[in-house]
C-alpha cells in the first residue's frame, strides 16, 4: 500500500522522520508539504501525488486537518481518483497502520477506530493510580 502523509507546511515531514526512528525504513511513505513552495501549488502538489499511485495498489493518504485546505483538495479529488484518505494526523495511527507490512482497507478503518481513545489527558490515568506505560 502506498502512504502520503499530507499537511501543511512541513508536519508530514517531521512524522515521516519519526516514524523512520520507530518503525525503520518506509519505502512506499511520501509526503506532501503544503504551502512551503511558494512556487508550486495544492492543486498541482495533489494531482502529483495522485498521478504516482501504481495501478492496482491501494493508496492511502493521511491529512493533518479535517477542513483545512489539505484534507479538502484530497476530498475534492476523490470523486475522479480511487484513493482513501484519511484526516487527523497523529502518531499512534500511522504506527498502527505502517506496522502492517500489507495493510488492507479493514485494517486502516479497524486502526482508525483503536487509534481514537489514544488522545488523553495523561493525569487523569496518573490520578486512577493506573500505569502510564512503557517506552519504546
Amino acid at each position: 500500500m502506498q502512504v502520503v502523509l499530507a499537511s501543511h507546511g512541513r508536519l508530514a515531514e517531521g512524522m515521516k522522520d519519526t516514524l523512520g526512528i520507530i518503525l525503520g525504513e518506509l519505502p512506499d511513505l511520501t509526503t506532501l508539504c503544503a504551502y512551503v513552495d511558494p512556487d508550486v501549488t495544492l492543486a498541482q502538489q495533489v494531482k502529483d501525488v495522485l498521478a504516482r499511485k501504481v495501478p492496482g495498489e491501494e493508496m492511502l493518504v493521511v491529512t493533518d486537518l479535517f477542513g483545512g485546505s489539505v484534507n479538502n483538495e484530497f476530498m475534492a479529488a476523490l470523486a475522479e481518483n480511487d484513493f482513501t484518505l484519511i484526516c487527523g494526523m497523529n502518531m499512534p495511527l500511522l504506527v498502527e497502520i505502517l506496522s502492517d507490512a500489507n495493510p488492507d482497507p479493514a485494517a486502516v478503518r479497524a486502526a482508525v477506530d483503536s487509534c481514537k481513545d489514544s488522545i488523553m489527558v495523561c493525569n487523569d490515568l496518573l490520578d486512577a493510580g493506573q500505569d502510564c506505560g512503557e517506552d519504546f
